[in-house]
């Protein structure tokens, strides 16, 4: 409830890891803070990895 389904292939703001690790890294407005100041280079690139291997 309030929450995408990460498993089917309805993305709303792109599904490639590109756009997987900027929604990450600079959050979107009003639906996700950013994670850029809280995670490292290295927990992002995990974090989107595991994201776009959800419905991949």
């Amino acid at each position: 409830m309030g929450a995408p389904n990460l498993t089917d292939n309805v993305w709303l703001y792109g599904s490639t890891y590109k756009w997987i690790k900027e929604t990450v890294v600079n959050g979107r407005q009003n639906e996700m803070p950013a994670q850029g100041g809280r995670l490292s280079e290295d927990q992002i690139q995990i974090l989107a990895a595991y994201v776009y291997s959800l419905s991949n």
